[in-house]
Protein backbone atom coordinates (compact mmCIF):
# COMPACT_ATOMS: atom_id res chain seq x y z
CA UNK A 1 0.00 0.00 0.00
CA UNK A 2 1.46 3.51 -0.71
CA UNK A 3 2.47 6.33 2.01
CA UNK A 4 0.90 9.56 2.65
CA UNK A 5 2.58 9.71 6.15
CA UNK A 6 2.02 13.64 6.63
CA UNK A 7 1.57 14.97 3.93
CA UNK A 8 -1.53 17.26 4.19
CA UNK A 9 -4.72 16.50 1.86
CA UNK A 10 -7.18 19.33 1.27
CA UNK A 11 -10.25 17.34 0.04
CA UNK A 12 -13.66 18.79 -1.16
CA UNK A 13 -16.84 16.62 -0.22
CA UNK A 14 -15.28 14.52 2.43
CA UNK A 15 -18.60 13.75 3.99
CA UNK A 16 -21.56 11.54 2.50
CA UNK A 17 -24.85 12.77 0.75
CA UNK A 18 -26.50 9.70 1.57
CA UNK A 19 -25.86 7.14 4.54
CA UNK A 20 -23.27 5.35 4.30
CA UNK A 21 -19.93 5.34 1.88
CA UNK A 22 -20.05 7.83 -0.62
CA UNK A 23 -16.16 8.67 -2.43
CA UNK A 24 -15.62 11.89 0.02
CA UNK A 25 -15.91 9.84 2.76
CA UNK A 26 -14.01 7.01 1.23
CA UNK A 27 -11.18 8.65 0.11
CA UNK A 28 -10.58 10.70 3.04
CA UNK A 29 -9.95 7.80 5.28
CA UNK A 30 -7.99 5.58 3.41
CA UNK A 31 -5.70 8.28 2.84
CA UNK A 32 -5.43 9.10 6.88
CA UNK A 33 -5.42 5.52 7.47
CA UNK A 34 -2.07 5.71 4.57
CA UNK A 35 -0.84 8.92 7.57
CA UNK A 36 -2.37 12.06 5.68
CA UNK A 37 -3.58 14.72 7.62
CA UNK A 38 -7.10 15.42 6.14
CA UNK A 39 -8.40 18.77 5.74
CA UNK A 40 -12.32 17.80 4.88
CA UNK A 41 -14.27 20.58 3.34
CA UNK A 42 -17.90 19.77 2.81
CA UNK A 43 -21.20 21.97 2.29
CA UNK A 44 -22.93 20.05 5.07
CA UNK A 45 -21.52 20.07 8.42
CA UNK A 46 -23.10 16.72 9.75
CA UNK A 47 -21.58 14.35 6.89
CA UNK A 48 -18.42 16.53 7.30
CA UNK A 49 -18.33 15.64 11.58
CA UNK A 50 -18.90 11.94 10.43
CA UNK A 51 -15.58 11.40 8.40
CA UNK A 52 -13.83 13.48 10.83
CA UNK A 53 -15.26 11.08 13.67
CA UNK A 54 -14.17 8.17 11.85
CA UNK A 55 -10.81 9.02 11.32
CA UNK A 56 -9.69 10.89 14.77
CA UNK A 57 -11.60 7.41 16.37
CA UNK A 58 -8.82 5.87 14.01
CA UNK A 59 -6.25 7.90 15.49
CA UNK A 60 -5.83 10.12 12.59
CA UNK A 61 -5.71 14.09 11.95
CA UNK A 62 -9.07 15.24 10.28
CA UNK A 63 -9.90 19.06 10.43
CA UNK A 64 -13.25 20.38 8.75
CA UNK A 65 -14.81 23.15 7.61
CA UNK A 66 -18.01 24.08 5.89
CA UNK A 67 -18.03 26.04 2.72
CA UNK A 68 -19.44 26.16 -0.68
CA UNK A 69 -16.78 25.95 -3.07
CA UNK A 70 -18.46 27.09 -5.91
CA UNK A 71 -17.74 30.43 -4.60
CA UNK A 72 -13.96 31.96 -5.02
CA UNK A 73 -14.16 33.85 -1.68
CA UNK A 74 -15.38 30.70 0.15
CA UNK A 75 -13.08 28.86 -1.12
CA UNK A 76 -9.54 31.36 -0.72
CA UNK A 77 -10.95 31.33 3.01
CA UNK A 78 -10.91 27.29 3.01
CA UNK A 79 -7.68 27.38 1.66
CA UNK A 80 -6.64 30.04 4.25
CA UNK A 81 -7.99 27.96 6.96
CA UNK A 82 -6.22 25.10 6.01
CA UNK A 83 -2.63 26.67 5.39
CA UNK A 84 -3.74 28.52 8.99
CA UNK A 85 -4.01 24.75 10.26
CA UNK A 86 -1.12 22.70 9.03
CA UNK A 87 1.19 25.53 7.24
CA UNK A 88 1.25 23.60 3.22
CA UNK A 89 -1.11 21.40 0.85
CA UNK A 90 0.23 18.34 -0.66
CA UNK A 91 -2.75 16.77 -2.10
CA UNK A 92 -5.70 18.42 -3.28
CA UNK A 93 -8.96 16.44 -3.90
CA UNK A 94 -11.50 17.73 -5.93
CA UNK A 95 -14.63 15.32 -5.26
CA UNK A 96 -16.96 17.37 -4.86
CA UNK A 97 -19.90 16.48 -7.45
CA UNK A 98 -23.64 15.91 -8.70
CA UNK A 99 -25.82 14.77 -11.03
CA UNK A 100 -29.45 15.10 -11.04
CA UNK A 101 -31.54 13.09 -13.14
CA UNK A 102 -32.75 15.31 -16.04
CA UNK A 103 -33.49 15.10 -20.03
CA UNK A 104 -31.58 17.66 -21.25
CA UNK A 105 -34.16 18.59 -23.73
CA UNK A 106 -36.14 19.62 -20.43
CA UNK A 107 -34.04 20.21 -18.14
CA UNK A 108 -34.25 23.34 -16.01
CA UNK A 109 -31.42 25.96 -17.04
CA UNK A 110 -31.13 27.02 -13.28
CA UNK A 111 -30.53 23.01 -12.42
CA UNK A 112 -27.89 23.00 -15.78
CA UNK A 113 -26.30 26.33 -14.14
CA UNK A 114 -26.17 24.43 -11.02
CA UNK A 115 -24.19 21.17 -11.95
CA UNK A 116 -21.92 22.59 -13.79
CA UNK A 117 -20.71 24.90 -11.07
CA UNK A 118 -20.85 22.47 -8.46
CA UNK A 119 -19.09 20.24 -10.80
CA UNK A 120 -16.67 22.29 -13.26
CA UNK A 121 -16.22 25.23 -11.33
CA UNK A 122 -15.77 24.41 -8.19
CA UNK A 123 -12.65 21.89 -9.67
CA UNK A 124 -11.01 25.11 -11.52
CA UNK A 125 -11.48 27.66 -8.41
CA UNK A 126 -9.93 24.95 -5.91
CA UNK A 127 -6.98 24.27 -8.25
CA UNK A 128 -6.48 28.05 -9.25
CA UNK A 129 -6.51 28.44 -5.21
CA UNK A 130 -4.04 25.31 -3.82
CA UNK A 131 -1.86 24.88 -7.31
CA UNK A 132 -0.30 28.33 -6.58
CA UNK A 133 1.50 26.82 -3.19
CA UNK A 134 1.35 23.23 -3.81
CA UNK A 135 5.06 22.46 -2.83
Amino acid sequence: MFSLTDKVVFLTGCGSVRPGWGNGKSIAVLFARQGARIFGVDINEAAARETQAIITGEGGTCEIATGDVTDSAEVARLVEACMARFGRIDVLVNNVGKSEPAIPGEMDEALWDSQLAVNLKSAFLCCQAVLPIVP
